[in-house]
């Protein structure tokens, strides 16, 4: 069932990969530490780096700050992003923490994309298996592909935000490529005021 999913989201995920990429390089000459960004985006798609934005593509802007959350937007040619960004406050296992993870609510509207949660791990995943977010009493499954995540089924996405919004707190647990339990643990303060700032800046 999960794999049949991973087919049919093949292409939706690669348009996302594109875009993880994008601001995982961009990222870098923002107000964020350039570490912050994954040095190389596992999907095939995602071909941008971490030490600057890949020819053609936009600089990211950075919109307003507000607890531990960033707004940004970034144009290329015709087409805009825009998006929330958090990293993760801490990690498990203590190996894995040279790596951040990072957390992203994206908007594209020349896609029709709006509010899109997605996940960047900084380190290889165990495919074709749920992960789980877990945001107080409420879980999501999540699916994974190379170093990303996002929600196994993208009609939760309205769900799982409304969630953030109310929530203090958010737990991905995942399974690494070797088969190890992880664990990312966010702030959501800041994040309704930072996703609604991106919501309007990409209307």
């Amino acid at each position: 069932m999960i794999s049949s999913f991973l087919r049919t989201r093949d292409a939706a995920l690669s348009r996302s990969a594109i875009a993880l990429g994008l601001m995982a390089g961009v990222l870098g000459v923002a107000t964020l530490p350039a570490e912050a960004a994954p040095a190389k985006p596992k999907p095939a798609a995602a071909t941008a780096t971490a030490a600057a934005p890949a020819p053609g593509q936009g600089q990211a802007m950075l919109l307003e700050s507000a607890g531990k959350w960033q707004a940004f937007s970034s144009q290329q040619g015709r087409s805009k992003v825009c998006y929330a960004l958090s990293k993760a406050e801490t990690r498990i296992p203590a190996n894995l923490k040279d790596v951040e993870g990072l957390l992203f609510v994206s908007s594209r509207p020349g896609e029709g994309v709006r509010n899109e949660i997605s996940f960047v791990m900084n380190f290889d995943l165990k495919e074709g298996v749920e992960h789980q977010a877990i945001i107080g009493n409420e879980r999501f499954a999540l699916v994974a592909k190379g170093q990303n995540m996002w929600l196994k089924n993208p009609a939760e996405e309205p769900r799982m935000l409304d969630a953030l919004r109310r929530g203090s707190g958010l737990e991905i647990k995942g399974t690494s490529k070797r088969g190890n339990p992880t664990s990312d643990k966010y702030s959501l303060a800041g994040i309704s005021q930072i996703v609604k700032r991106a919501e309007d800046a990409c209307k």
